[in-house]
């Protein structure tokens, strides 16, 4: 389910300096920054729970490279998905392949590649796109419209203003989860962890 969340979660990175509401304009605004780095604060709630799963840490994304999604509560764990694929930091401090299936693996990267390169064709062919408001109060909603997508989302809501502030998460199952994104950057300077974690 983690990983679920992280695949989408790379809809709202990519999406931090919208100011124009024309999708090939978007596209293009997607590939400007040359890297984006702030905190994350997430709320999961689950039908089963009475209080939603909280949980903190940081991002890093570098377009056309990769993504850092470092957990800091409530445990520590570090996720990096490169054109490779989707990688863990394990106890040894090494990067190891994700443990899922070839099939799922391929689908998700190829996503997240389209995500990383700002190619709104590429997630038109798995989602309707619907973007409103105005440079200072927008919101773009991405409905699913291919079977695997609908298997897990009924449709995804991103928030902002000159950043991404929220994403909204709304599950096939009837969980949901919120992500707050905080203290945002953009073209910092990488230290040695980072430029190994996300670039090639």
């Amino acid at each position: 389910m983690f990983k679920k969340i992280f695949c989408s979660v790379v809809l709202v990175l990519l999406s931090s300096s919208i100011w124009a509401f024309n999708l090939n304009d978007l596209q293009t605004l997607l590939q400007q920054p040359q890297n984006i780095k702030g905190q994350f604060t997430q709320l999961r709630y689950l039908k089963s729970m009475k209080k939603p799963v909280a949980a903190q840490g940081e991002f890093l994304l570098v377009p056309n490279a990769g993504l850092l999604w470092q957990m800091k509560k409530p445990f520590v764990d570090s996720m990096r998905i490169r054109k490779s694929g989707i990688e863990q930091l394990n106890a040894q401090n090494k990067w190891v392949a994700s443990k899922q299936s070839a099939s799922a693996q391929k689908n998700q990267v190829k996503l997240f590649l389209n995500l990383l390169a700002g190619q709104t064709s590429g997630l038109q062919s798995q989602f309707n796109l619907k973007l409103q408001g105005n440079a200072k109060n927008w919101h773009l909603q991405l409905l699913p419209k291919t079977m695997l997508m609908k298997q897990i989302f009924t449709r995804i809501d991103i928030q902002g203003d000159s950043l991404v502030r929220k994403i909204h998460l709304y599950e096939t199952q009837g969980d949901r989860t919120e992500i707050a994104f905080t203290e945002i950057k953009m073209n910092i300077r990488l230290n040695q962890f980072e430029q190994n974690a996300v670039l090639p």
